[in-house]
């Protein structure tokens, strides 16, 4: 309030200074004639705004955080083989790979003794888990993207969470004066926080909500399996549809997390505007008019004061380029837009998954025209490649055709050779890019071709090996089948003479088992009876313990019984004497308390004799 009362003192001095110099001096009243004779535009308006992000995004990510806690926590995982050629005497174990690829390097046998081979070196077979597994990168590329996509909403939604109240003034004049055109503009803005306390709570337990996202994203990139990944490379689009991202859960909602991403790369919100035009009083008006005479007269008379030092700076020369013509204004999207767009639009997985469902429908309505699969995907590619050419056609003017209203269009407008041959230079310089760009494409087909034919020869080499196996296994199967058989012949014969052997062990089995059932009876009968015997001693002992226990207690009670009356009579012997002694005390101080106060008294009375004495003389 003090400042305010001070703004206004300052209003008033400088309101007063006007109007004195609009009384002393002519040029003000020649100024108003020239400045009222003008085009003037006074605008003031108070607008308050409030914007309202919408949240449904952030319990969609919450919902599939669980999942991606429970792939961090226990990530999946595979082997990784490393095969270093060591010095022997590091090679704990070797295998049949060591012994081949010994074979085909001799340079590392050192020696051969008593028909033994003593290798200086050899190649052996280590394991380590490996975490940087495909899936596994897929993930901590989920989990970049997903801090890059909540924390940018964060930034935004903090930068925009308060409420403003703008108060606008305008003011634009076009005049003469002294042969002198003056275009005058002035604008200011006054920004002011509103205290909205619900809106303020509401938009802080949205902030809270995604503070806790970025906590929970934070974690995920303080675990072991972070820092076991970290340095992997990041998957690209389109995702493989691996067996893990398929049949497992945690990952399964991963990769539907990965589309949601793709997918929901706006951020929608509500902008709550509440407009008032302010209007203007005379003396309001009377004080920008003021403001106006100001400006207008320390700029002038500045630039006059200072005319001939301006003769001496230097002049730059230059052409002025024509200006680019646009349709629209950064400013009036950013007004229009209710929608932020946060995340780049290039190649994403839910639109790579929009498209391959448009491709296999296409590819489907082909096969149900053509005679083959081969015909209909043909047909069906060349569709798709034509629907690009038409785009590049379409966008940059490229279908040039002497007939038709293109070419009586052109020859309508009248264009010079020059510009022509520019159009051609550029329609010409574009097709070589496309061209390249398809050429780079083209070669990239054909690596990846080479690359599918030789995995085609290795895996048919594989397979004819696999064959040669098969029927060395067969032939090795049926050697082992006619072994059976005689073993099968050989082993009726022992099963004979083994049921036998069983016939006789089960009797003199269930002979023992009598014998020690019997025993086992004697056993248990004389078990009892030590156990009654025992309980009988025990039960003797007790009494003989318990008897003993009482003459004890009756003892210890009476020698307690002598001994308290000891201690009584001792007591009473101490209390006489303490009384005996407590009042020879109280009387020793009731004679001492008499002989102080005779002591004073005295005193006194000497002091009054002294005092009366004074007195009479």
């Amino acid at each position: 309030m003090k400042k305010l009362d001070e703004l206004r003192k300052l209003h008033q001095s400088i309101t007063n200074a006007y109007y004195d110099i609009e009384m002393e001096q002519n040029f003000p009243n020649h100024f108003y004639d020239a400045f009222l004779a003008g085009e003037n535009e006074m605008y003031q308006k108070s607008i308050i705004e409030q914007k309202s992000f919408h949240v449904e995004w952030i319990p969609s990510l919450e919902s599939y955080l669980p999942s991606l806690n429970k792939i961090v926590r226990d990530p999946k995982s595979g082997l990784r083989y490393e095969q270093p050629v060591v010095p022997i005497e590091k090679a704990k174990k070797v295998n049949a790979q060591s012994i081949r690829h010994l074979s085909m390097h001799s340079h590392l046998i050192k020696e051969v003794r008593d028909d033994m081979l003593i290798p200086k070196k050899i190649m052996i077979t280590q394991t380590e888990i490996e975490y940087a597994i495909y899936e596994n990168r897929f993930i901590k590329t989920l989990i970049e993207r997903l801090f890059d996509f909540v924390f940018r909403r964060y930034n935004l939604i903090k930068a925009n969470i308060e409420s403003y109240n703008k108060r606008h003034f305008d003011l634009k004049s076009k005049f003469e004066m002294y042969d002198t055109d003056v275009d005058l503009d002035i604008h200011v803005t006054f920004t002011e926080q509103i205290d909205n306390q619900e809106a303020l709570e509401k938009n802080k337990e949205m902030m809270r909500r995604i503070e806790g996202l970025m906590k929970q994203i934070n974690g995920f990139m303080s675990t072991i399996f972070w820092e076991e990944i970290k340095n992997a490379k990041p998957v690209q689009p389109p995702i493989m549809q691996t067996s893990i991202l398929l049949k497992n859960i945690d990952y399964k909602n991963c990769y539907t997390l990965w589309l949601y991403l793709d997918r929901f790369s706006n951020l929608d919100f509500d902008n709550d505007v509440k407009e008032k035009n302010l209007t203007f009083d005379t003396y309001y008006t009377r004080n920008i008019h003021q403001i106006a005479l100001q400006t207008v007269t320390m700029i002038y008379g500045n630039q006059l004061a200072l005319e001939d030092h301006y003769q001496y700076l230097d002049e730059k020369a230059y052409k002025k380029r024509s200006p680019k013509i646009i349709t629209k204004r950064l400013e009036n999207l950013l007004a229009q837009d209710q929608v932020l767009e946060m995340e780049d639009f290039t190649l994403n997985q839910y639109f790579l998954e929009q498209s391959k469902k448009q491709f296999k429908e296409l590819l489907e309505d082909k096969q149900a025209e053509s005679s083959s699969y081969d015909v209909a995907l043909r047909r069906a590619l060349r569709d798709t490649i034509q629907v690009t050419n038409s785009l590049f056609e379409s966008y940059f003017d490229l279908n040039d055709q002497p007939e038709g209203e293109d070419f009586m269009f052109r020859s309508l407008v009248k264009e010079s050779a020059y510009d022509q041959l520019q159009s051609a230079r550029q329609r010409a310089r574009i097709m070589k890019i496309i061209r390249e760009t398809k050429e780079v494409d083209y070669n990239n087909m054909m690596r990846i071709e080479k690359r599918i034919l030789k995995e085609i020869d290795y895996l048919n080499k594989t397979y004819l090996e696999e064959e040669k196996r098969k029927i060395d296994a067969e032939a090795k199967q049926k050697a082992l089948e006619e072994k059976v058989n005689i073993e099968r012949r050989n082993a009726a014969r022992d099963q004979a003479r083994v049921n036998r052997h069983l016939k006789y062990v089960f009797d003199q089995h269930r002979k023992l088992e009598e014998r020690h059932r019997k025993t086992t009876e004697k056993i248990r009968k004389t078990r009892e009876k030590v156990k009654l015997s025992e309980k009988q001693v025990i039960a003797a002992e007790k009494r003989k313990v318990k008897a003993a226990y009482l003459a004890a207690l009756k003892q210890i009670k009476d020698q307690h019984q002598a001994d308290k009356k000891k201690l009584d009579a001792q007591l009473a012997k101490q209390i006489d004497k303490e009384e005996k002694r407590l009042k020879s005390q109280e009387k020793n101080m009731i004679q001492a308390s008499k002989k102080r106060i005779q002591k004073e008294q005295q005193v006194i009375d000497e002091r009054y004799a002294k005092k009366l004495k004074k007195i009479k003389t």
